[in-house]
């Protein structure tokens, strides 16, 4: 069941971590001129998704020095203003890592938290020429599977009763 889990975790967090993006969904920003341009400075950004489905969109809102809120998936986030897509590359790697998490076999269940820096790499409509990074904390719970004999399914491809994925960030970004 561990292995299921990290990989279930896994899979929904590759598709998760900060700014991601749905690949069916369209930008429904037109072009923005400079005076529409949001304030640079400190934002903070909040990711959350509940779902089990690993292709399930995480929802984001941003606030701060500009505020927005979308939906997005695997770097890229669909704002209501353009997109923000960031490189969560490095965080990735330590939530599939061996080592994140703890799996408790007794309950089934799995938690792990994962602090690190994310660079904001670009952005679209009114986000177009952002940079910056955010201080980023992804914590991430599951509820594993149960076996008819009421013990925990380790079978790799075991599914999840149930899944929570927060994020919380903040950072300087500027244009």
């Amino acid at each position: 069941m561990k292995n299921a889990l990290k990989a279930a975790l896994a899979a929904a967090i590759a598709g998760s971590s900060l700014f991601a993006a749905t690949a069916a969904l369209g930008s429904n920003v037109s072009a923005t001129s400079d005076s529409a341009r949001p304030a640079a400075g400190t934002i903070h950004v909040y990711i959350a998704n509940t779902s089990t489905s690993a292709s399930a969109p995480n929802k984001i809102l941003i606030t701060g020095a500009f505020s927005d809120h979308g939906i997005g998936k695997k770097g890229t986030f669909h704002l209501t203003r353009g997109t923000i897509t960031a490189n969560p590359s490095k965080l990735k790697a330590e939530t599939n890592s061996p080592k994140f998490g703890t799996f408790y076999s007794a309950s089934c269940s799995f938690t792990g938290v994962a602090t690190g820096i994310v660079p904001i790499v670009s952005g679209t409509g009114a986000y177009a020429g952002i940079t910056g990074s955010l201080t980023v904390t992804e914590t991430v719970a599951e509820q594993g599977s149960l076996l008819k004999n009421g013990k925990c399914n380790t079978s790799n491809n075991a599914p999840a009763v149930a899944q929570d994925l927060f994020i919380a960030a903040s950072g300087k970004v500027s244009f």
